[in-house]
């Protein structure tokens, strides 16, 4: 689960902190930096499991782009840091488990620019640290209110040590791994083209292979209607792809691992249901292998009893199946990215879609160690309509159960550059874990007034 993100030099950030909540929504308009910030959390996942130059090549634009444009020139570092909460076990691909014993833990990291030969530009790993974040120290935790049992369960503090540092050595800059106990391992960092997570492949470094795995798992959603509608090879693999475009065999998957006698369709009756609740009429959700084309196919029948194949069902309820799809999926952990959760949704029907979603994922203040429950789930959703925002505050204007971020753009103005730069701000409305995660004073980029919330709100029954 990401809790912090810090973001300095990517794209139109400068000097941005935001705390996170499971289920935290940021909604600007058009231009306002939304994408971008899911750009940065990308970019953090991609360089724990891919070189620099393969991470760089998978983001949106030229790897140049992702370096923030002023006045004055283009940036040369991006620095960015995360702060986690990660599972309390791992398994690595060969079968070994492991227990982690510090459960929370700061990840800090920077790209550099550098020419390394007369009109070649790398981008490379400037520094590298991963630290424990103390018990005293972690807000977040109190903040959210946590249950007996969460903490007992995903809270848990024994290092006092990083387990990564940058340090300066005799033969010049250098990887430090400090593992709990057993030797370490060090790397030069004068021409880092990868970082260290993502060497840690396996469990031998425990912590620094969970934090791995945590970013492993955050998920960027960008489904397309026109590969979701079509039909699936059946050699598609079973894990939602970003675009969507193989849900019917991962529908497929689930049904097959899920069903039971009392329940022959599995999880999908209840994706159905849920579908029903926000696209009424919706009586029933298939998947299947058709043996004649060797494809697979969704079907989803209606009261009437007419079935309708994903080629005609429409764009919204398709990126909705999509994403309660992945959410309902027991396999699914981790941090999911989604935009414009509203598009295909009727206005009266969004604030029970945003219900739904916050249903679905981890509640630290609700946890209850009886009932077990999936693994860590987080959703983090953008959005521009102010109908969302209605669904997510009560009448005293604040948030209820979740996050909400403004996204805008402000001017700064530099005495020592003599310039102005435009900046993407993300403001939170002011919620109760929110106020103890920072007061006034300590928000940087300032807190949302109820003027501002009001403001956007009075435009809900235009939109409607």
């Amino acid at each position: 689960m990401l809790t912090r993100l810090e973001i300095d030099g990517f794209k139109t950030f400068e000097n941005l902190a935001i705390d996170l909540l499971p289920f935290t929504v940021v909604l600007g308009s058009n231009a306002a930096g939304k994408s971008n910030l899911f750009d940065a959390i990308r970019l953090l996942s991609l360089l724990a499991t891919r070189d620099v130059a393969e991470a760089v090549k998978d983001m949106r634009g030229e790897p140049l782009e992702l370096f923030r444009l002023t006045p004055s020139g283009r940036s040369t570092q991006i620095r960015m840091a995360a702060e986690v909460l990660v599972d309390p076990l791992v398994r690595d691909p060969w079968g070994s488990e492991v227990k982690i014993t510090h459960t929370r833990l700061r990840y800090e990291v920077t790209l550099e620019r550098r020419q390394t030969k007369p009109g070649i530009e790398r981008i490379q790993v400037a520094q590298e640290r991963v630290t424990p974040i103390m018990r005293k120290d972690d807000r977040w935790a109190r903040a959210v209110n946590p249950t007996r049992d969460f903490r007992a369960a995903y809270l848990k503090y024994t290092r006092l040590k990083p387990w990564l540092t940058t340090d300066e050595t005799d033969e010049g800059l250098a990887f430090s791994i400090h593992q709990d106990g057993k030797q370490g391992r060090n790397r030069p960092a004068s021409a880092a083209e990868a970082t260290v997570l993502y060497s840690v492949t396996n469990a031998e470094f425990p912590h620094l292979f969970a934090l791995r795995e945590e970013m492993r798992h955050w998920r960027l959603l960008q489904l397309d209607p026109a590969l979701l509608r079509r039909p699936v090879p059946a050699t598609a693999s079973d894990m939602l792809d970003a675009d969507g475009s193989n849900l019917a065999a991962v529908l497929t998957q689930l049904k097959a691992e899920t069903a039971s006698a009392e329940k022959p369709d599995g999880v999908l009756s209840d994706i159905a249901a849920e579908l029903n609740h926000l696209i009424p009429g919706i009586a029933h959700l298939d998947a299947k292998l058709h043996e004649a084309s060797r494809e697979y196919r969704i079907e989803l029948t209606m009261r009437d009893g007419l079935p309708f194949t994903s080629r005609v069902i429409s764009d919204g309820t398709l990126r909705i199946l999509a994403l309660l799809t992945l959410l309902h999926d027991p396999r699914h952990r981790g941090l999911i990215c989604f935009e414009e959760p509203e598009n295909g949704v009727h206005p009266g029907r969004i604030k029970q879609l945003v219900q739904q979603l916050r249903d679905i994922v981890t509640d630290p203040a609700q946890y209850d160690a009886d009932e077990g429950g999936p693994p860590l789930s987080q959703l983090l959703l953008n959005s521009h309509s102010p109908v969302v925002l209605s669904a997510l505050i009560d009448a005293n204007l604040r948030p209820v159960d979740g996050a909400v971020l403004f996204a805008d753009t402000a001017v700064v103005t530099d005495p020592e550059r003599k310039e102005q730069r435009r900046k993407t701000r993300l403001r939170p409305v002011h919620s109760k874990p929110q106020a103890s995660l920072f007061g006034d004073d300590e928000n940087p980029q300032g807190i949302v007034s109820d003027l501002e919330v009001r403001k956007v709100l009075h435009t809900v029954a235009a939109e409607g």
